[in-house]
C-alpha cells in the first residue's frame, strides 16, 4: 500500500471528525447557518486544460469525462487494454474512504484527475493514479426538518465544463466550483423549499447547464431548468404538470393542482450533438393509486411518464411521447434513453416484442433507445421526430397490456388500483424491474445491456392513510416476491438494437443493483448487492472475472487511462437497501462502508 493511500485514509478520518464537530455545532446554533461551502485544498491543481464544447462532443477515450462517458448516454469506453483474455489479472491499485450515506457515485476522470461526488454535497478532486486528495468542497447546509426530502443527499455525478465543476445540491442550488481549487465561483438557487432536490446531477450543452428535479415528496409540480454556465442566470424553466386551464389539464380528472404530486425528472439527461436535441423523461405521480387520488376513469395524467426532446438553448419542446399513462404502480419513466445510429429491422416474432411501428425498418436510422421505465420495456424512437419504431418486454411485467403501431399504451385494467380491499399482484415492484442503475450500449455488438430485477409484489392500498401526503409516496403495503417463473433477483439482458431480439440473459441470486459499463475490450462491468464487481463477455454473458469488495456495489463503474495504463474505478458502499433481503437469505450483503476502488492489470 502506498504512502499516498495511507495519507488518504488519515485525511479522510480527520475531515470526517471535523465534519462531525461542525454538524454538532451547527445543530446547536440558535439560528440556521446560511448555505455556502468550505473548501480544503492541500494540493490544488497548478494546471487545468479547460473542457470545451469540442472536447465534450468527442471525448478522449483516456478520460471518463461525464456520467455515461458521452453525451449520447452509452456507458461505453473505447479503451481495450483490459480485454476478455487478460481481465482475470485485474488487481486493486488503490482505494479510499468516502462520505457516509447513499453512495451511487460516478467517478469522473479528466487528464489524470478524478472528480468524485460524495453523499451529502462533498465534492473531491483526487489524483486518479494514486488516490491522493487534491482538494475537497463541503457544502454547509442549514439544519433540515426531518420531514423534508432525504433524496438529495445522494450524488450520482458532477459535470465538467470550461474551467469549472458543476453540481446540484441537496438544497436545490446549482454550484459552479473552480476546477483547480474547488472554490465556489458562483451559485444559484432554483427555489429552496425543502422538497425539490436533485440526485443525478446536471449536464452542460453549449454553455447551458440543464438540470432536472427530484420531486418524490414535492406537493406541487416539478421542473427542468436551463442556466447560463458562466453566471448561473436562469434561461428557461419547463414545468411538467399542467395547471388548471393549461393543455393536458383535462387528463387529470379534475384534481386540484396542489394535489398533483411527485412528477419530476430525476433520471439522466442525454444529448445528441448531430441534431442539437436534449432528451429527458418524467416520472410518475404520487400517490400512485387512482383510489388514493380520488380519480376514476382512464386519466392519462399529461406530463407524467413522458419522453421529451428539447432544444437546449431555449428549452423548447420538439416532440414528446407518453410511455406509460395512468401509472398506478410508481413505474417512473425517467431513465436514460440513448442516441444511436443503426440499421432498424425489428423482428415482430422476437420474444417479448409488443409492437412494431409503421415503416420502422430502415438501412440506417438515428434512433433513441432504452428502457425508460421500471417495467423494463425497451422502446425505440426516431429521435428526430419521435416516430415510434418498436417496443419490447424484457423483464417480467403485467402492467402494460398492449402497445399499438403508433406507440400508444393501454394499461392492464385489472391492475388499476381502485379497490381498497383488493390485493394486486404487480410485476414489477415499485423498485423495478429496472431502477436508476444505468444501461449501456456497445457499438461493437450493437446491443443494449439492461440491468433489472426479477421482482413482483402482492400490494394493497393503505386504507388507513387517506388522504395521503406527498411524503407518503407509494402508500402501498404487501410482500415482495420473486417474479413469476424466476428464483433469482438479479438479471442482466442483452438486446439487439437493430432487431429487438434478446441475445442473452444472465441471472444471479442477489440483486445486481449497479450501472453497466461496456468497453472495447469486449467486456461489461456490473456490480451487485452481494459485494461482487464482475466482468462479463459482451457476446454471451459469461462471467470472466469477479472480485468481492467491502460492501454493496451501488455506484457506476468507469474506466480511464493514465500514462498508457488502463484503470477500472467503482464506488461501493450503499447505505440504502430498497430490496427484499429476505428473498436472498444466506448472501452476505452489508450496506455502508463507502469506498472508491480502482483496479488495473499488473505493470
Amino acid at each position: 500500500m502506498t504512502s499516498g493511500h495511507w495519507q488518504g485514509f488519515i485525511l479522510a478520518g480527520a475531515i470526517a471528525a471535523l465534519a462531525c464537530g461542525a454538524a454538532v455545532a451547527q445543530n446547536q446554533a440558535a439560528a440556521p447557518t446560511p448555505p455556502g461551502g468550505v473548501t480544503l485544498a492541500p494540493h490544488p491543481l497548478t494546471e487545468y486544460q479547460p473542457v470545451t464544447d469540442a472536447v465534450l462532443r468527442n471525448p478522449d477515450p483516456s478520460d471518463w469525462i461525464m456520467m455515461r462517458g458521452n453525451y449520447q448516454g452509452w456507458g461505453f469506453s473505447a479503451l481495450d487494454q483490459i480485454n476478455k483474455t487478460n481481465v482475470k489479472g485485474l488487481q486493486l491499485i488503490w482505494s479510499r474512504l468516502m462520505e457516509s450515506g447513499v453512495n451511487e457515485a460516478t467517478p469522473i476522470v479528466y487528464k489524470g484527475v478524478m472528480f468524485l461526488g460524495n453523499p451529502g454535497d462533498v465534492i473531491q478532486a483526487l489524483d486518479a493514479a494514486s488516490g491522493e486528495l487534491l482538494w475537497q468542497y463541503r457544502r454547509t447546509l442549514a439544519p433540515r426538518d426531518p420531514a423534508r426530502s432525504h433524496w438529495g443527499q445522494r450524488k450520482r455525478s458532477v459535470f465538467l465544463y470550461e474551467d469549472k465543476i458543476y453540481t446540484l445540491t441537496w438544497d436545490n442550488s446549482i454550484v459552479a466550483l473552480d476546477a483547480k481549487t474547488g472554490k465556489v465561483a458562483w451559485e444559484t438557487s432554483r427555489g429552496e423549499d425543502g422538497f425539490v432536490t436533485n440526485t443525478t446531477g446536471p449536464i452542460v450543452v453549449d454553455g447551458v447547464v440543464i438540470a432536472g428535479s427530484t420531486c418524490q415528496e414535492a406537493p406541487f409540480g416539478c421542473y427542468v431548468t436551463g442556466h447560463d454556465a458562466r453566471t448561473g442566470k436562469e434561461l428557461w424553466r419547463n414545468m411538467l404538470i399542467p395547471k388548471k386551464g393549461e393543455p393536458g389539464d383535462e387528463t387529470w380528472g379534475g384534481m386540484p393542482y396542489d394535489q398533483r404530486w411527485m412528477t419530476g425528472v430525476w433520471g439522466p439527461i442525454t444529448y445528441d450533438p448531430d441534431l442539437n436535441m436534449a432528451f429527458y423523461g418524467s416520472s410518475g405521480v404520487g400517490p400512485a393509486a387512482d383510489v388514493q387520488r380520488g380519480v376514476k376513469g382512464n386519466a392519462s395524467l399529461a406530463g407524467s411518464n413522458t419522453r421529451y426532446a428539447i432544444e437546449p438553448r431555449s428549452g423548447k419542446i420538439i416532440w414528446k411521447h407518453q410511455v406509460l399513462p395512468q401509472d398506478n404502480w410508481d413505474q417512473e419513466c425517467t431513465f436514460e434513453m440513448m442516441s444511436v445510429t443503426t440499421p432498424v429491422h425489428p423482428d415482430p416474432k422476437a420474444d417479448g416484442m409488443m409492437a412494431v411501428g409503421r415503416r420502422a425498418a430502415a438501412p440506417s436510422r438515428k434512433i433513441l433507445i432504452g428502457a425508460p421505465c421500471k417495467n423494463s420495456i425497451v422502446w425505440s424512437f426516431d429521435r428526430a421526430n419521435g416516430d415510434f419504431l418498436w417496443a419490447k418486454t424484457t423483464g417480467v411485467q403485467n402492467i402494460v397490456k398492449s402497445i399499438d403501431t403508433r406507440g400508444k399504451v393501454t394499461v392492464n385494467p385489472e391492475l388499476v388500483m381502485n379497490d381498497l380491499k383488493k390485493t394486486y399482484h404487480q410485476c414489477p415492484t415499485h423498485a423495478g424491474g429496472r431502477d436508476w442503475p444505468f444501461s449501456a450500449y456497445s457499438p461493437q455488438t450493437n446491443a443494449l445491456f439492461v440491468q433489472m430485477q426479477n421482482l413482483c409484489a402482492n400490494y394493497r392500498v393503505r386504507a388507513d392513510n387517506i388522504p395521503s401526503k406527498p411524503r407518503d409516496q407509494y402508500n402501498k403495503v404487501g410482500p415482495v416476491v420473486f417474479a413469476d417463473g424466476h428464483d433469482k433477483a438479479g438479471r442482466l439482458d442483452a438486446v439487439s438494437v437493430e432487431t429487438g431480439k434478446t441475445l442473452w440473459s444472465w441471472e444471479t441470486m442477489a440483486s445486481n443493483y449497479s450501472p453497466v459499463l461496456a468497453t472495447a475490450g469486449g467486456l461489461l462491468f456490473n456490480g451487485g448487492m452481494d459485494r461482487y464487481l464482475r466482468a462479463f463477455d459482451q457476446t454471451n454473458g459469461k462471467v470472466l472475472w469477479q472480485t468481492r469488495l467491502g460492501s454493496q456495489v451501488f455506484g457506476a463503474t468507469t474506466t480511464f487511462r493514465i500514462d498508457g495504463r488502463q484503470y477500472i474505478a467503482v464506488a461501493a458502499g450503499g447505505g440504502y437497501n430498497p430490496h427484499p433481503l429476505g428473498l436472498t437469505q444466506g448472501i452476505d450483503q452489508p450496506p455502508g462502508g463507502n469506498m472508491v476502488y480502482v483496479f488495473a492489470l499488473p505493470e
